[in-house]
């Protein structure tokens, strides 16, 4: 799987993992573009936080293919959502998504922002298991209703440090390998070229120049920040790793004081993996709604979660409930009217499966 030459502007670090999804999600491509900052300081804080997005994952040592994960070499032309989709769309790198930011220092500490860019190649996979699809049976025929995911642009609110994660940036060389997951000794630093075997809280499993070891892995702050555990809740559900995803993004609700916006979309990507494990994302989406009544993507996935609804109804041949779930959507339809235009087709569509 390793190609005979990189790009020149690309490191290939991550080959090959097995997910605990039965999804059949072609590999995904993450960029992780040079941080802004002093060297090597925030080059080091690239790396950390790489591996903290490998956390997403559980490997073991399979030819099984899961996701790319490729390092820029060359600089971002300036701090921006589109410098960074403009590095990710290069013919050679082509990445679904970015996980980029800034480090620098702050008093006697260190500071992260972080941002996620979602690139508009996600829209071009040829198995996508974030889209949301419904399909009911009509008196027109069958009717699919389709809603995509709701953002592309994330920022987050900085990040500060733990004392430990600084001391272990102070070695310029970076991450050193050791013989064993916990005690051993060094035997090498991280190389430019990596194959993962094994992914633990603590610990990855790698081979790098030609050598087998741990690297021993770290938070970067105290507690797992909200960017780190929605990041990793984004790469879930693009890969279709619905428990996986419901933990990220239920983590990242446990934070009260997160932006509005970026709760409301947790609140609405949390509900999408339960729909999609099986469940009902019902309450998590009257939350987002109720959050912001303004809100019309939060609006689309309420209503979509009626038609779902409806959908589960049919399906069991339970007539009485889906003439009531009929009902409620009506209800959703007339409280959201404001946000639609009168000829917004999709609107329109639902509120014809109405009697």
């Amino acid at each position: 799987m390793v190609p005979d030459k990189l790009p020149k502007t690309i490191l290939l670090l991550m080959l090959s993992l097995l997910l605990t999804t039965t999804v059949a999600a072609e590999p995904l491509r993450v960029l992780v573009p040079e941080f802004i900052g002093k060297e090597p300081l925030s080059q080091h804080v690239r790396t950390s936080v790489y591996f903290e997005l490998i956390k997403a994952f559980r490997a073991v040592d399979t030819p099984d293919k899961g996701a790319w994960i490729l390092y820029g070499q060359q600089p971002l032309e300036q701090a921006s959502h589109d410098a960074v989709l403009a590095a990710a769309t290069w013919p050679s790198v082509r990445a679904d998504l970015a996980v980029w930011g800034k480090a620098h220092q702050y008093a006697d500490g260190v500071v992260v922002q972080l941002q996620l860019t979602l690139t508009p190649l996600l829209k071009k996979r040829q198995v996508r298991p974030e889209l949301w699809a419904v399909s009911l049976n009509t008196k027109a025929g069958v009717q699919r209703f389709e809603l995509d995911i709701p953002g592309q642009f994330y920022e987050f609110e900085p990040l500060l440090l733990n004392r430990e994660a600084i001391v272990g940036f102070q070695d310029p060389q970076g991450m050193p390998l050791y013989s064993k997951r916990k005690g051993g000794s060094q035997i090498g630093r991280l190389g430019e070229v990596i194959r993962f075997y094994e992914i633990h809280e603590d610990g990855v499993l790698i081979a790098t120049d030609g050598k087998k070891g741990w690297v021993r892995t770290r938070s970067l702050a105290d507690r797992e920040s909200e960017a780190i555990s929605f990041s990793k809740g984004m790469v879930r559900l693009l890969r279709g790793d619905w428990r996986g995803a419901q933990r990220s993004f239920s983590q990242v609700l446990e934070n009260s004081a997160i932006p509005q916006k970026l709760r409301i979309h947790s609140l609405l990507y949390l509900g999408l993996a339960n729909e999609k494990g099986g469940g009902s994302g019902r309450q998590e989406f009257a939350a987002a709604y109720g959050l912001n009544r303004l809100d019309r993507t939060a609006a689309h996935y309420l209503l979509m979660s009626r038609v779902a609804e409806i959908a589960r109804y049919q399906r069991q041949n339970k007539t009485a409930a889906m003439r009531q779930a009929q009902q409620r959507l009506a209800a959703d339809l007339a409280a959201t009217r404001i946000l639609f235009d009168k000829n917004d087709q999709w609107y329109r569509r639902l509120a014809a499966l109405v009697p």
